[in-house]
């Protein structure tokens, strides 16, 4: 069968063919504007691809092969630029025929829409030229084609693919004989956008085939634009990608914006380029399309045609200009120096990830940015051991070569983002700039998007108890550094999952380690034999209970434990841009990783209750029982081994307590070949009566009879110690019976000459001291009283008003475990320290907490929801991210710990229930705020996060009837650059009356339920399910001190995300504070006080300012005014930035709030 490899090569050099072949399309020559626009969409195809090819490491096998050396090992994760270090390894995905088949499909598709002439010309739009225009190009190592116009254009833009490009293209040259191609020329505009369009789609569709590589991609031309410093380069491509590319054309209006380029300057600059009018353009069209016509000769005479000619004219003119706006943007960016700068990026085609960032202008950092500057952040510490199980853990390796750090698969994945140690900001109730982010993430994951998981569903080895078990010791005890045995390692791996039904006919690919990791992908993703642990809030079960419906039970659990970390250790060690990395098994390995550390496996000798055993009750029966034994010992005689079973076990039925027999009975099961049952009868014999030597002689026989000499000697020494001068000589010859079975398997082992036949002789010689036979599990925690302390630190920290009894109770729990006490399942997830993070870790910390709490935990049973929130009789306590959490977040004495906010204060029930101070869980009815505005795309329906249009800089662009020479002397004039005021203090108090919770009606099943419950006073489990059921509508009501009489209620309709962004650094002038533009002073004064909030809607600001909505500030520095503020967002569904004491100017968090930033639209001033 045809080298895997080397179809690899096929598709690289297919590639490299296909990102070459758009040289065909002549765009050197100057027809207009929308021709040369038109032009930069079809390059920007070429870019994509490049950048593509680069991503999935096609460019690492093009330099390979013509360099004549191995390509690099890096792996297909590694997106670094050619000219910063190593080739990025091939995408293993390629190795795969589904995929490198579908790549094949679309290149050939790219090659054959510019092979084909008629195609070209009837439905493309495009004309040969003629002979007097150079129609033939001779392709040689000597002859090269000079850069177009556009790709001079892109170039300064995308230095470092057409740097890649420059390479490909020679080193093709360099392996092609000398060719004549026909060039061609844009003819119909129409015509030729169908070209385009399908350009792009192959590319959408090459992309969609690698999500992450996609991305990569995606990263390294959003890396050249911030880079790129050519205005007119770049007013350009914001044109050309504006509709089909929305995040490109985004991120380069982005780039002129911070470059301090006007709209209308841009539109000056398109258009001075441009040099001639809409009709000259079209009719060049018509020129070029009939060149050979003498009716169109004179049009041709009056157009300029040679494009040095127009760049003569229109260059200097273009240089000068640049040259001022570059000395506005140095002018602007001192002033700038130190600001913060917020953007959102995401979500995109196909991925919902969204990501927020935050950085201070004028300070770069290539990789991870200092401690201090994190810090600045208000990222949340962990204050206990315990608690580190909130956050998740990275698990594959990061690249520390690249520059610019890409996200793999697992950043891909969210989780939970209460699960991200950068979500919560250190003010409770809020959350950081990047933890925005995640919020949009997880909004845009609430909408449907397809997604393809590969599963293997192949039989799987069947494995006996003693491997599992030794394996897992293995694991935990003698593991040793990976890599180290890569033989060893793959044989441990294969004695797990076998060959997984997969035969490789390359070598090179049966031989790669990195394969396993996306086998393993393949693999855990079934959901037939392994757990997902996201979809339960217990893990416990799934090892504590027996296989059924709902458990997998502690066999396919250990078995998932050791595949999870066999994953985790190899993407620590190899890079990896395998598809299938999903959640589930992100919890998988999360799960395998606590229970290694924390839990450890003894095998305790197992126990028989002897008191309550049949035993004769008459004389009688005695001598019945006595008869059948020695019945049974006459057929032992004559060879009749079954016969002898029979009688024994009727012997058995009368005294089941009697070791002699249970000890003949084994030696019959022996002489039937039935080891297992023997050695089970010897054993219980044993226990029976300990000093039964014969019983422990037996039982050596019975284990040496199975091939395992280890177990066996044990047995027979045994046997001899009980016996002591009464030793027989059988015992004596069984023992060294046994001695030489164990030197036998040594000397096999050592022998073997093949690695995989030793390797499992070795196994099977160690798992004997693994085997359950007469053994008990006991699974024990090794972390029980760093858990029990966490539990009691964090019941000290929210002031849990029954820590005395959490105390009595925590202490004793693990103890009473191990006496046989039987714990509540989230117990002992705790006291076993074994939890995903985020939500689940909160819902657990609470629970464990309830459970502790003996006069508490049969009034409120367990939560049913995650988001559920406690009502106590003198307080309450609130999850994070629900809406009570966020808005009573920022009330003195209220901290956030562990995904809980409180102790708030206590809840009213509206209308008041029978027993209103009974606890309870309470659940708030609230629905989510869309993160940010956002725009439809027609293409694909994905939502763009972050506003297309920001206010702030339009305020000092050039205005439409604005001259450019008074618009750079106004921007520059220092006197016209100010400090706006912030708001000024406010002396007045609010304070919070009441929390009034209203209940809701209940479904439809919860109604019927309640409605067939027997009396209102019934405490059954049916009541306690029904009030876990119940959601409430919050309300708020304020009491202000500004002589209003009656109090201010604000009913919590959504659930708003507030923000608080770091300080700014010291502006140019060293006080702290930034300037603005006297241009854009009116969007610095729409602030409202507390007192104007109930009747304002935000929607006014629209009209007010034609149709451009300032950010909307509201002063909240009166005590108390923040949650009144906090719930006026609830109430109307606004998210905001807070601004919080030594946090950023006005400036910097104005602009954090508009649409140039997070797009909130409301900034929450409070001192």
């Amino acid at each position: 069968m045809t080298d895997v490899a080397g179809l690899v090569v096929g598709v690289a050099a297919l590639w490299q063919t296909a990102v070459t072949i758009y040289e065909l399309v002549d765009s050197s020559r100057q027809y207009g504007m929308d021709y040369e626009i038109l032009n930069v969409k079809f390059e920007v195809e070429r870019v994509r691809l490049v950048c593509w090819g680069d991503a999935v490491g096609l460019k690492s096998l093009v330099v390979s092969r013509d360099s004549n050396q191995p390509p690099q090992s890096s792996g297909a994760g590694d997106t670094q630029a050619s000219n910063e270090g190593p080739n990025p390894r091939p995408d293993p995905r390629l190795n795969r025929e589904d995929i490198r088949t579908a790549v094949i499909r679309l290149l050939s598709c790219i090659q054959h829409a510019f092979e084909d002439t008629s195609r070209l010309q009837d439905r493309y739009g495009l004309q040969p030229y003629s002979s007097t225009d150079a129609a033939i190009v001779l392709q040689s190592e000597e002859t090269n084609l000079p850069p177009s116009q556009t790709q001079r254009i892109l170039h300064g833009v995308f230095k470092r693919a057409y740097e890649n490009l420059r390479k490909v293209a020679r080193d093709r040259q360099r392996d092609t004989p000398l060719t004549r191609r026909t060039v061609w020329a844009v003819r119909d505009r129409k015509k030729f956008m169908v070209l385009v369009a399908e350009l792009r789609g192959f590319n959408d569709s090459l992309e969609s085939l690698f999500p992450d590589a996609q991305a990569r991609a995606a990263e390294a031309m959003r890396s050249d634009i911030d880079a790129a410093v050519g205005i007119r380069e770049l007013a350009l491509l914001q044109q050309a990608t504006a509709g089909e590319h929305e995040a490109l054309s985004e991120r380069v209006s982005i780039r002129l914006d911070e470059l301090g380029v006007s709209l209308s300057a841009r539109t000056e600059l398109l258009s001075v380029s441009g040099a001639r009018s809409d009709t000259d353009s079209e009719a060049t069209v018509e020129n070029v399309g009939n060149a050979q016509e003498e009716a169109q000769e004179e049009a041709d005479e009056e157009i300029r045609r040679d494009d040095r000619e127009g760049g003569q004219q229109t260059g200097p003119k273009m240089t000068e200009l640049e040259k001022r706006l570059g000395e506005l943007e140095l002018f602007v960016s001192k002033k700038n120096s130190g600001a913060l700068t917020t953007r959102i990026f995401g979500p995109y085609s196909g991925l919902a990830h969204v990501s927020a960032i935050v950085y201070w202008d004028g300070e770069k950092h290539d990789r991870d940015p200092p401690v201090w500057v994190e810090s600045e952040k208000g990222f949340v510490g962990v204050s206990h051991a315990a608690f580190e199980l909130y956050k998740r853990k990275k698990y594959m390796m990061k690249h520390r070569r690249d520059k610019y750090e890409s996200p793999d698969s697992e950043d891909y994945v969210l989780l939970d983002p209460e699960s991200h140690v950068k979500l919560e900001n250190v003010n409770p109730g809020t959350v950081t700039v990047e933890g925005f982010g995640l919020e949009c993430w997880d909004f845009e994951e609430t909408k449907p998007r397809e997604q393809t998981i590969f599963v293997n569903r192949s039989k799987l080895p069947v494995l006996r108890a003693c491997r599992l078990l030794r394996r897992l010791n293995e694991i935990q005890t003698k593991s040793g550094k990976f890599g180290w045995s890569p033989t060893t390692e793959e044989l441990n791996l294969k004695e797990f999952v076998g060959t997984l039904g997969i035969v490789y006919y390359d070598q090179n690919a049966a031989k790669d380690p990195k394969r396993w990791i996306g086998n393993l992908f393949d693999l855990m993703n079934r959901t037939d034999i392994f757990a997902d642990f996201l979809t339960e809030s217990t893990v416990g079960l799934q090892w504590a209970s027996p296989a059924s419906d709902h458990c997998i039970g502690i066999w396919d659990f250990l078995r998932q434990i050791i595949l999870s970390w066999e994953l985790a250790v190899r993407l620590k060690h190899y890079e990896s841009g395998h598809l299938g990395f999903t959640p589930r098994i992100l919890a998988s390995l999360i799960v395998s990783d606590l229970w290694l550390k924390h839990v450890k496996i003894v095998l305790a000798d197992q126990k028989i209750e002897t008191e309550g055993l049949e035993r004769p009750e008459t004389a009688e029966e005695k001598a019945k029982a006595e008869e059948f034994k020695e019945n049974g010992n006459d057929s032992m005689k004559h060879g009749e081994y079954q016969k002898a079973v029979d009688l024994y076990t009727e012997a058995m039925k009368i005294d089941l307590g009697n070791a002699v027999y249970r000890c003949n009975r084994s030696a019959a099961l022996i002489g039937i070949d039935n080891f297992e049952a023997a050695e089970e009868d010897a054993y219980v014999a044993t226990q029976l009566d300990p000093k039964y030597a014969k019983a422990w002689s037996r039982m050596g026989m019975a284990i040496l009879k199975q091939g395992q000499g280890k177990r066996a000697k044990k047995a027979y020494e045994r046997a001899l110690r009980v016996a002591g001068k009464d030793g027989s000589p059988a015992m004596r010859k069984g023992l060294a019976d046994a001695e030489a079975r164990i030197k036998e398997a040594v000397k096999a082992i050592n022998e073997e000459p093949d690695d995989e036949k030793a390797h499992n002789l070795r196994s099977a010689f160690l798992d004997e001291d693994w085997e359950i036979m007469g053994k008990t599990l006991e699974l024990h925690s090794l972390v029980h009283e760093q858990q029990v302390e966490g539990l009691l630190h964090f019941a000290e920290r929210i002031k849990w008003p029954y820590i005395n009894e959490v105390r009595d109770y925590a202490e004793d729990a693990y103890s009473a475990l191990r006496s046989g006490s039987t714990l509540n399942i989230h117990l002992h997830d705790w006291l076993f320290g074994i939890t995903l993070p985020g939500k689940w870790f909160a819902f657990k910390i609470m629970t464990a907490l309830i459970l502790c709490t003996p006069s508490l935990r049969d009034k409120v049973g367990i939560a049913h929801y995650y988001d559920c929130g406690l009502s106590l009789p003198t307080r309450s306590y609130w999850r994070v991210r629900t809406v009570l959490g966020r808005v009573l977040g920022c009330l003195p004495g209220v901290i956030s710990l562990c995904g809980w906010i409180g102790p708030c204060p206590r809840v009213d029930f509206e209308p008041s229930l029978e027993v209103p101070t009974k606890p309870r869980h309470i659940r708030i009815k609230t629905r989510r705020v869309a993160p940010i505005e956002h725009h439809s795309d027609s293409a694909d329906g994905i939502i763009h996060l972050g506003g297309h249009h920001n206010p702030y800089y339009s305020a000092t662009r050039i205005q439409p009837n604005e001259e450019i020479d008074p618009y750079l002397a106004d921007m520059k004039d220092s006197s016209k650059w100010i400090i706006p005021e912030p708001p000024v203090r406010d002396i007045s108090t609010c304070s919070i009356e009441s929390i009034k919770l209203t209940k809701l009606p209940l479904r439809t099943d919860i109604a019927q339920k309640a409605a067939s419950s027997s009396s209102p006073d019934n405490d059954s489990s049916d009541l306690l399910d029904i009030e876990n059921e119940t959601e409430y509508r919050a309300s708020i009501v304020f009491r202000r001190d500004d002589n209003t009489p009656d109090p201010i209620t604000y009913k919590l309709y959504t659930n708003p995300i507030f923000v608080i962004p770091p300080a700014c650094h010291p502006g140019p002038k060293g006080d702290g504070s930034h300037e603005v533009h006297m241009r854009e002073l009116r969007y610095y004064r729409n602030i409202w006080s507390i007192e104007r909030l109930k009747e304002h809607t935000p929607e006014a600001d629209l009209d007010e300012n034609e149709g451009e909505a300032p950010v909307m500030v509201i002063n909240a520095t009166g005590k108390g005014a923040e949650a009144l503020a906090r719930a006026w967002c609830s109430e109307r569904g606004r998210n905001a930035v807070i601004r919080k004491e030594g946090g950023p100017c006005f400036v910097c968090a104005v602009r954090a709030a508009g649409l140039g930033g997070l797009g909130t639209g409301v900034l929450i001033w409070t001192g």
